[in-house]
């Protein structure tokens, strides 16, 4: 809804007057609503009620007139000489009307208010000096007053969409029932009736021909009766009615019943969370750890294999990552065996038997194995080995390395999906 700029300055000039009001400003609305409350709105004449005729001098009075007048009434609404209590409440505020009065900036003030008219609503920061209301009220108010918006915003929309939709089948009802059939309804009336979508009817759809013209093709005269075109109008009605019950207003939707809720379910969401990344650290933990036992153990080769397994080791950090972001679902599947393995280690059947057949069908898709010339090499320690062992030693490292990068890059997955759920559950608690 868009606001004209007259309406805007006006709230924008109310908001620098409630803003400009100070505490004599709040002392004077006080003083006169008390004397509002004692004797009405409007006098026995007609007119307003004011601290000038409670005095009964003008607007223009000067200080020897209002002294005169201060001490005249004062005299008329003492208790000693009048027992009525409307006077005696009134003559408790004489003094403060005539501070009011003879104080030339407080006369100003009070003077311009009864121009402009005292305020009604004086802003939040006179409601909450005068009645001071306490921490937990002030959330209470604020929660009921969002979620009374919130479902005045839900039952809006709700009519709004609830009208048009009546409207819509009001006027579908009025017309052919040909004209109303759109291509979802012509393939639904094909499949109940058992009829195949030829490649005629595939070709009219996709060239965009209306579907009051596809029923008139020769292979779908006489297929579809009256009563089957009414019956999928009425089915695609009643869909769209179900449709609209998503959107129906509820209690439940508002910030009154989704706050508590959300702060009810969030330990446990926080317990999930610590959860799933504990055991998505440990297993990462445990397998870095047995990587570089057997690393150790194999050191002896070649001195310089470390700058070997660097490079390595950081090419096969960035291709999981890039499968984790290109191909989730073999990310997932690598994430479940590695969990089926920790599994395994630490004693369950259930899981050693489902990692023996994930191994059993990679071996078996696993392609032979070439025979290979062996032939005999010596390395600068004076030890002999056979080509085909070094290479084939080479590549155990290689894939040690990039087993140790590929669980490090499981567990930080592992945290990064955790983490996006856990957002996901609180956006929609909220």
């Amino acid at each position: 809804m868009r606001v004209s700029f007259p309406s805007g300055l006006l709230v924008l000039l109310c908001a620098c007057l409630v803003l400009a009001w100070d505490k004599e400003d709040y002392a004077i609305f006080d003083l006169h609503d008390k004397l509002i409350k004692i004797k009405g709105e409007k006098d026995e004449t007609g007119n307003k009620i004011n601290f000038y005729n409670i005095l009964q001098i003008p607007t223009s009075a000067t200080p020897i007139q209002l002294s005169r007048a201060y001490k005249k009434a004062s005299l008329e609404l003492h208790p000693d000489k009048n027992p009525d209590p409307k006077s005696a409440a009134l003559y408790a505020l004489l003094t403060s009307i005539n501070g009011v009065l003879k104080d030339k900036e407080l006369r100003e003030r009070y003077d311009g208010h009864l121009k402009k008219g005292i305020p009604t609503w004086r802003g939040t920061g006179y409601f909450i000096a005068r009645y001071k209301p306490s921490f937990t009220f002030i959330l209470t108010f604020v929660a009921l007053a969002i979620s009374a918006t919130q479902y005045i915003i839900q039952y809006v929309q709700y009519s709004q969409a609830s009208t048009k939709l009546e409207a819509l089948l009001a006027e579908q009802a009025a017309t052919d029932s040909n004209d109303n059939l759109g291509y979802k309804n012509l393939r639904n009336m094909l499949e109940k009736v058992g009829h195949p979508e030829s490649a005629a009817i595939k070709k009219a759809i996709s060239s965009g021909v209306a579907v009051a013209q596809i029923l008139k093709m020769p292979e779908l005269d006489g297929v579809f009766t009256d009563e089957d075109r009414a019956q999928e109008l009425a089915a695609e009605a009643n869909e769209s009615r179900g449709q609209l019950d998503v959107i129906k207003p509820s209690i439940k939707k508002t910030l009154l019943v989704q706050g508590p809720e959300f702060l009810y379910n969030l330990p446990a969401k926080i317990t999930a969370f610590r959860k799933t990344f504990a055991e998505a650290y440990e297993v990462a933990s445990k397998k870095a750890s047995n990587t570089t036992k057997k690393g150790s153990s194999n050191d002896g080769v070649d001195g310089d294999d470390s700058d070997v397994d660097a490079k390595p080791k950081k090419q096969s950090i960035a291709k999981l990552m890039k499968e984790a972001r290109t191909k989730p679902k073999e990310f997932e599947k690598k994430l479940d065996v590695a969990k089926k393995q920790k599994a395994a280690a630490e004693g369950d059947e259930a899981a050693k038997a489902e990692l023996a057949e994930l191994e059993a069908v990679a071996a078996a898709d696993k392609p032979k194995k070439k025979t290979v010339v062996k032939e005999v090499l010596k390395s600068k320690s004076g030890i002999t080995i056979s080509k085909a062992d070094f290479i084939k030693q080479k590549k155990e490292e290689l894939a040690r390395a990039e087993e140790a990068a590929r669980v490090e890059a499981i567990a930080a997955a592992a945290k990064a999906k955790a983490a996006e759920e856990f957002v996901k559950a609180n956006s929609a608690d909220e």
